[in-house]
């Protein structure tokens, strides 16, 4: 005996309905994977970057809190060491170390964090050295004024970019002041 080929018949003989392939299922599945689409893509996209570390923002709270007391702390401080335009060589040249202080008084505040701590935040110990990177180039332009050479002083760079960018976009509410930058 052999099996009708097709749909077997309802017994008053309507062929049976298909279980698949139909317009009908077709458009449903495909409202169904639009659906999933629409909600659970957005939905792990938040769940990723709400539960994982984002390489280029500092994100742990101690370490939050610490460096943006120390960065206010230090931003004061520079403002206030700030050389008055004209001043003489050797006051902008004591006006650069005394700002470099401060600098180095933030840097070292943070770095007295937990090693572990700062090493899972992943941008804070690049931070950091990038603070000691423009602290070391403007040491250097001091000491070139002082030395009675007239140096043009500029910014150190990361991958053909200024460090001042990096450093401007980890999260915080730190900004490198004009001040360190703007030597002349």
């Amino acid at each position: 005996m052999s099996l009708p080929v097709g749909r077997p018949p309802y017994p008053d003989g309507r062929a049976a309905p298909s279980r698949r392939g139909g317009p009908v299922w077709w458009a449903t599945a495909g409202i169904l994977v639009a659906v999933a689409v629409v909600v659970v893509v957005p939905i792990g996209f938040v769940w990723t970057h709400t539960t994982h570390d984002h390489d280029q923002e500092i994100e742990s709270s101690p370490i939050r809190e610490v460096t943006e007391s120390a960065c206010a702390t230090m931003s004061a401080t520079v403002a206030a060491k700030a050389a008055p335009p004209g001043a003489p060589v050797e006051a902008q040249a004591r006006a650069i170390r005394e700002q470099d202080a401060a600098v180095t008084v933030m840097v070292a505040r943070v770095r007295e964090l937990d090693r572990d701590l700062r090493a899972d935040d992943r941008p804070t110990n690049a931070w950091l050295a990038d603070w000691e990177t423009l602290v070391e180039a403007r040491e250097r332009h001091a000491a070139d004024l002082a030395a009675g050479r007239r140096p043009h002083f500029v910014i150190p760079t990361a991958d053909g970019k200024p460090i001042t960018g990096r450093m401007n976009s980890v999260g915080l509410s730190c900004t490198v002041p004009p001040q360190l930058v703007d030597l002349r």
